[in-house]
């Protein structure tokens, strides 16, 4: 295919396809008639060689070919949002910016966040990608990043390194009842499932309890959470968690730990995006909010 073939116009349609699922849907939203889009894609898929969709009796899926071209088209989108928000005044500030985090970091963390920044920048849509993977900023998988990891990518800025410490969390009610004077090998502990040993939380309560048994276990962090609130057990969080409402069931415990007791996190984002105005007013606004966390290293 020639270079001028893959134009805006094309994968903007590819993208309102591969969103809705359907094109009807998609035509509802382009205001196109059906059978114009339909058109349109045949001649682009005519073009690069290959089908993009495949048609079911309900709606329709991507083609390995399309699952191929749309990371490039939804970075392509994203440009182009770019690029006109760049034209616009500093304070219409509008559009999405994504998030990577932990699990626990986006469930109380970024969710709290979120409501902050609705009174702040209305015209921001925040989507938060929960994930223990690392995405590529790079490749334009999110715009910023909260990682427990200083960045091996040069291309990588660090906005904020925070430094806290960890604790041992119980829900209020199981809180009232322990003992003063108590041990880790007196709280009933939830943590990973042996599968997931590699973790430190994971060795380092097995290597120093005796014939160590959780009482929950579970391979979603956020579910530890949910299992603590609700006064399963001792969990182990970063402490300052229980400033935040979705926490503030639960108490730290007077209780030595034999984990590392220093917890960081940095929040990054790529050098090409550090000054794009909707990124940078979202970081700046994140960065603040988290200061009432952890202090900054």
């Amino acid at each position: 295919m020639n270079s001028d073939q893959l134009n805006w116009e094309n994968i903007r349609l590819f993208l309102a396809v591969a969103e809705h699922g359907s094109f009807s849907a998609a035509a509802r939203e382009l205001a196109l008639g059906q059978p114009t889009l339909s058109r349109r894609i045949a001649e682009f898929e005519s073009d690069i060689g290959g089908p993009l969709f495949s048609r079911k009796s309900q709606g329709c899926e991507l083609t390995p070919l399309g699952l191929r071209l749309l990371p490039a088209a939804e970075q392509m989108a994203l440009w182009s949002s770019d690029a006109l928000s760049q034209l616009l005044p500093s304070s219409e500030v509008s559009g999405r910016v994504r998030i990577t985090a932990p699990p626990g970091v986006a469930l109380v963390v970024l969710t709290s966040f979120a409501r902050h920044l609705q009174t702040e920048l209305p015209e921001i849509q925040l989507e938060v990608l929960s994930t223990v993977d690392t995405l590529n900023l790079a490749r334009g998988e999110a715009d910023l990043a909260l990682r427990a990891q200083p960045p091996s990518d040069e291309n990588l800025v660090v906005l904020k390194t925070l430094i806290g410490d960890y604790r041992a969390y119980v829900a209020e009610d199981v809180a009232k009842i322990l003992p003063e004077h108590l041990t880790a090998a007196d709280l009933n502990w939830i943590c990973w499932p042996d599968r997931f040993d590699y973790m430190q939380l994971n060795r380092s309560l097995k290597k120093h309890i005796k014939n160590f048994k959780p009482v929950f276990t579970s391979d979603d962090f956020n579910v530890q959470i949910s299992a603590c609130c609700n006064g399963v057990g001792a969990l182990v969080l970063p402490s300052g968690f229980e400033q935040f409402e979705l926490l503030s069931g639960l108490r730290p415990v007077n209780v030595a730990l034999d984990v590392s007791t220093e917890v960081a996190m940095y929040l990054l984002v790529h050098k090409r995006l550090q000054y794009l105005p909707r990124v940078k007013k979202v970081s700046d606004e994140l960065q603040a909010f988290l200061a009432g966390l952890w202090p900054e290293g």
